[in-house]
This record gives structure tokens, C-alpha cells and sequence, in this order.
């Protein structure tokens, strides 16, 4: 997966294509992995000058609003992010505990159930996350 397609999203979606947003969406494709907004502000802050904390949190909301990185929650219930690898499709995810991977699930359990909540609530539902937590296949092979 490239930047261009994240770029190309954050643009059509009225974001301006800063250096320090390319900058967070290249470090998130090299990493490919779960970054902390701490960890994403101390590896930037070496080649991106004046870069600030907030900046950071707020291009990592940014990017969350906009589809292109999955909020992750840890046990300690730290916010931290991840690389949407299919961004322009409905889907969810899968983190295994053990390994911090990502995986996509194809799977939604709420797109049934919408309507009926709809009319129960009288309300519009514009969203919605469903994230499985867990121990990936690799991990449990490994604890054999």
C-alpha cells in the first residue's frame, strides 16, 4: 500500500496535504505496526521541525475521523493507532494481545441490527466500530 492512496483520501476528504501529515503516514507504513501518539511525536520530531504533541494528537484524530487509522485501546486503556489497510471499504478488525496484529474482518454484526436500532431510538446512526481482540493463530501456535 502506498501513501498516495492515504494521501489521496485525506485530500478528497478537505484535509491539506501538509508535510507533517505525510510525514505521519509515511512513519505508520514503514512501523507497520500499533504507534502510542508518543511514540509517533518522538520519532517525528527528529525530521520535523517545529512539531509539537498536540500537532500530533491532532493529525492522529484526523486520520481516525477520516478512515485511514483504527483506534486501538491497550489493556491500560491508552489510546493508540493503527494503519487501516483497506480504508475505502466497510470492515472491521481483529488485534491480537500478544503480537499487537492487525487483521481485517470482513465480518459486521451490526449492519443487520442497524435498522432495528434506528427505529427503536428514533435516530440515525452515521457509524459505528467493532473491533475482536484476541491471540492471533500465529500466537497460539506459538504457545504450544
Amino acid at each position: 500500500m502506498s501513501a498516495d492512496l492515504y494521501l489521496s483520501i485525506l485530500k478528497n476528504k478537505g484535509y491539506k496535504l501538509t508535510p507533517k501529515r505525510k510525514a505521519v503516514i509515511e512513519l505508520f507504513l514503514q512501523e507497520n505496526r500499533i504507534l502510542a501518539p508518543r511514540d509517533v511525536y518522538r520519532q517525528l520530531e527528529k525530521q520535523i521541525h517545529p512539531l509539537g504533541f498536540p500537532t500530533v494528537y491532532r493529525i492522529l484524530e484526523e486520520f481516525s475521523l477520516a478512515g485511514i487509522l483504527i483506534p486501538v485501546l491497550s489493556d491500560e486503556r491508552l489510546l493508540s493507532y493503527a494503519l487501516c489497510r483497506r480504508p475505502q471499504e466497510h470492515h472491521h478488525h481483529f488485534i491480537c494481545h500478544s503480537c499487537q496484529r492487525v487483521e481485517d474482518v470482513d465480518y459486521c454484526g451490526i449492519a443487520g441490527a442497524q435498522e432495528t436500532i434506528e427505529k427503536k431510538l428514533g435516530c440515525r446512526i452515521d457509524t459505528h466500530l467493532f473491533q475482536l481482540e484476541g491471540i492471533c493463530s500465529d500466537c497460539l501456535k506459538n504457545k504450544r
